[in-house]
């Protein structure tokens, strides 16, 4: 965490000082800060940004006016009126990566006619760019955030406009047919990301015959892609047939056959139905591999937390139910709920019942949930807990609230019992700048000024530990339930290829165990209670890792696939599809 102030003005709007909680990320070329509903980006090295003329870039790009474009409104100075950096407005949204995999899209009931909606809006911001004499370039995924069906382009200062030309790109979108950076390259890589918001697959990936699995550039130059009839592809990816014909046309002839033409309107068409995923057929025994259905609903499910609930639809009305006591929760309201995906909420199982946390303006309240067959409870909670927070954080039966304000940002809650009754109450502050920190399952990522850190909650207390190799990712997805091993998907920043980054601590940092190129960015991971932990990244291949002695094994079988979502509860490895659980277990 920076160690110091740093003084910075705004052109008309006077000084700002910037502290180390107002920190958010650093990356390649500089670190960015939110203060006063506005992001600062500071160049890392401002004599070379103004040698290459930056000030003069940002006045250019300050012209560009679009509400999906996040464009620099006017540049920063320092004390003696150098340019240092820049400020916008933020950007609301999460990664555009989120959209590509199926586990986001079932939690936050994304389908099939928002990914039109979101895939033209994109194409309308294209388009606003190079209407006003600007190429994109580098138009990868993690330059962009989904705002609902809302696209937001952010690194705009990355962008060729007037005589200020742009040579880095992402080799995953990169046109190796064109010789330079145009309109027509621009739309080659609109058309690699917004292909994958419709399927979940990069166009050039998927198993080729004639290629080595992960050889992205040789099938690129080669249009070798996933219409090619010998490409393999896994259970997860999306029908194809959710793409609007006219622009699967398109996504056809220039990733096939080398078109290089504007894209149709995505929503001229007639829109598909929504494609649902077929259940396929499973057998209870098959080779090494038992399934064991062991619980059914009434709509699909959405998501199975790390203390056991599942939440699943009904009617599309979201319900929740207790897996480790088999009981429903009719009690939990739809918006109470949804309030869990949008970390507005927080559900803690304690002794025979859970509590629900929610997010009251100033104040945190609680109140018991007790199951379909519980009485019901005599006492509530006793007391509204006075803490300003922006958001809370379950991880395990652990529940977190993030105080942006504070450099002891990451506030544990516990529900205490006195007799009869409850009271919310502080546990401990922990040292986490929460502003630069993004939580995935079970840990979390603080940006140090460009130095990562793993927080991860373990028995009582909270390892937080360097973890200096993911500086060359950018993270998408993470796993864990201990310092003894972690597991994260990434996008590299050099080759935009996306890797299954394994990590364990050493008792000082985290090591790398491995680092490996996986097909998507779904991390299919879960860890029983004993320490070993199965994964699925392709179908028909489970692997099995025991954590604690990092033995593992690869189990080849055909009832294994990668739509099989997993999870642990104390009594063993369980998966679901569409409504159904299953045991998963070895023969």
């Amino acid at each position: 965490m920076a160690s110091s102030l740093i003084k910075v003005v705004m052109p008309g709007k006077g000084e700002v000082t910037l502290r180390p909680t107002d920190h958010l990320a650093t990356g390649g070329e500089g670190a960015v800060y939110l203060k006063n509903n506005y992001i600062f980006k500071l160049f890392l090295d401002p004599f070379r940004a103004q040698a290459n003329g930056m000030a003069e870039k940002i006045k250019l790009l300050s012209q560009i006016r679009h509400p999906f474009i996040i464009s620099p409104l006017d540049v920063l100075y320092d004390g003696q009126h150098q340019v240092v950096g820049y400020y916008m407005a933020p950007a609301d949204g999460v990664a555009l990566v989120k959209t590509f995999t199926n586990g986001w899209r079932d939690l936050n009931s994304f389908d099939d006619k928002q990914s039109i909606k979101l895939v033209e809006n994109m194409r309308e911001a294209v388009q606003a760019a190079h209407a006003l004499g600007a190429v994109i370039v580098d138009g990868n995924e993690t330059n962009y955030l989904a705002h609902g069906v809302e696209p937001r382009i952010i690194d705009v200062d990355s962008w060729q406009i007037g005589g200020h030309r742009a040579t880095a790109i992402m080799p995953s979108i990169q046109d190796y047919h064109c010789a330079v950076h145009d309109e027509k390259s621009d739309w080659f890589s609109w058309g690699i990301v917004s292909f994958q918001v419709f399927t979940g697959i990069h166009p050039y990936k998927g198993t080729h015959p004639s290629f080595k699995k992960g050889d992205l550039e040789a099938r690129m130059r080669a249009n070798a892609s996933v219409f090619d009839k010998q490409v393999r592809m896994n259970t997860a990816v999306r029908d194809f047939a959710c793409v609007p014909k006219p622009l699967l046309d398109w996504y056809e002839g220039v990733f096939a056959h080398g078109d290089r033409s504007t894209p149709p309107n995505a929503t001229l068409s007639q829109v598909p139905l929504a494609m649902t995923k077929k259940m396929r057929l499973r057998q209870t025994t098959n080779g090494s591999i038992k399934h064991e259905r062991v619980q059914g609903f009434s709509g699909a499910i959405r998501h199975v937390s790390a203390n056991g609930i599942a939440i699943y639809s009904d009617s599309a009305i979201l319900k929740a139910y207790d897996l480790c006591r088999k009981q429903s929760l009719p009690s939990l309201t739809e918006v109470e709920i949804a309030s869990l995906f949008s970390n507005q909420a927080g559900l803690l199982r304690h002794s025979e019942s859970f509590v629900l946390v929610m997010i009251q303006g100033s104040s945190l309240q609680g109140r018991v949930v007790p199951g379909a067959r519980d009485p019901v409870p005599l006492h509530g909670l006793t007391n509204l807990l006075p803490l300003a927070v922006t958001k809370l954080v379950t991880i395990g039966n652990r529940l977190f609230a993030l105080n942006a304000q504070n450099d002891n940002g990451l506030v544990e809650l516990e529900v205490m019992s006195i007799g009869a009754k409850m009271t919310l109450a502080v546990k401990h502050a922990w040292p986490v700048n929460v502003q630069s920190t993004r939580f995935f399952d079970g840990l979390g990522v603080m940006d140090c000024v460009g130095v990562p850190f793993l927080v991860v909650p373990e028995n009582e207390t909270l390892v937080i530990q360097r973890a200096s190799m993911l500086t060359k990712y950018k993270l998408i997805n993470g796993f864990g339930r201990s310092s003894h091993y972690i597991w994260l998907h990434g996008i590299s920043r050099e080759n935009g290829q996306i890797y299954r980054i394994e990590l364990r601590s050493n008792g000082r940092e985290f090591e790398q165990v491995a680092a490996v190129v996986v097909e998507d960015p779904d991390l299919n991971v879960t860890i029983s209670m004993k320490g070993i932990a199965v994964s699925i990244e392709e179908d028909s291949m489970l692997s099995v890792l025991n954590t604690g002695g990092t033995t593992s094994k690869t189990i080849h079988d055909p009832s294994v696939m990668k739509d099989m979502t997993l999870f642990s509860l104390p009594d063993g490895i369980f998966y679901y599809v569409n409504q159904d659980i299953f045991k998963l277990s070895l023969s």
